[in-house]
């Protein structure tokens, strides 16, 4: 039963990924991210927050962590995974522009196909890591999908529509089945992993990442709320291919879908904590 479960998540995880990210497009229309790409020194902080300050932080703790190589492969590749789609459910939790997050994301998706096989080898020296193989699986399943997504809405909202919601669904489910898949399938391996501490270090991080990338937003408080919460949210769907396709050792796979949920949950407690804030300031004003 275990071993069909953990077999089920790779048929899983590209049925999660490409539902999410035709979804995604589907739900944007070029036009609107657009006008937010236009402010670029805030664009500027985001990428320098989500692929130098945030990894950094990680990075350097790792060093001095006693953690098994593969669990710091998975926080590693946490680290650097950047652009959630995540993200816009965070943003409208939060009650701040949806367009505003998706623009985010996008630029910080586009990043991350770029910069994480780049980067990635560099990190986890000794471990053979096939920089063009993850370009060309981050590119097939998240950019293609995210691109047709876009033309789709943009040139035939009918069939956009209609289409959505299903594939909405799709991709929710799809992330439900790999979640259960994950728990139940790698029971001992979480046993594991929470003695370590590395769960609460991912934790901590997430923290961090939120802060770091609060303090981009300038004391302007929808880029403050975007920033904080499009730093935290790392890309699980970006991960998920680097880590079933990279690395033989289940454990890497396990450490980053532990950190992912672990993180969404405390991001929705602090999202709605946002909400409350920014409902009290229009009150105010």
């Amino acid at each position: 039963m275990l071993e069909l479960l953990r077999s089920s998540i790779q048929y899983i995880a590209p049925v999660f990924v490409i539902s999410t990210m035709l979804h995604v497009g589907l739900t944007q229309k070029p036009s609107a991210i657009a006008a937010h790409l236009k402010n670029w020194p805030f664009l500027i902080k985001m990428l320098l927050a989500n692929f130098v300050f945030a990894p950094l932080v990680m990075v350097v703790a790792l060093y001095f962590a006693p953690f098994d190589p593969a669990l710091k492969a998975g926080l590693l590749i946490f680290s650097v995974a950047a652009g959630s789609p995540f993200l816009i459910r965070l943003t409208q939790t939060a009650q701040q522009e949806v367009a505003l997050g998706a623009s985010v994301m996008m630029l910080l998706m586009v990043g991350t196909v770029i910069y994480l096989p780049l980067v990635l080898p560099l990190l986890l020296s000794g471990i053979n890591v096939d920089a063009i193989a993850i370009a060309k699986a981050l590119v097939l399943t998240m950019l293609l999908p995210i691109g047709i997504g876009m033309l789709v809405a943009q040139f035939l909202p009918t069939l956009s529509k209609k289409a959505e919601p299903w594939l909405g669904r799709l991709g929710n489910a799809a992330l439900y089945s790999m979640v259960i898949a994950t728990l139940i399938g790698y029971i001992p391996n979480m046993a594991n992993i929470i003695g370590t501490g590395a769960v609460l270090f991912g934790l901590v991080f997430v923290g961090l990442a939120f802060g770091i990338g609060y303090l981009a937003g300038a004391g302007h408080d929808h880029l403050e709320d975007v920033g904080g919460l499009g730093t935290a949210q790392r890309n699980m769907a970006a991960g998920v291919i680097v880590a079933i396709g990279s690395f033989p050792d289940r454990n890497v796979f396990v450490m980053l879908t532990f950190a992912n949920i672990l993180g969404i949950v405390m991001l929705l407690f602090i999202a709605r904590a946002l909400s409350r804030d920014n409902k009290l300031k229009i009150e105010v004003v």
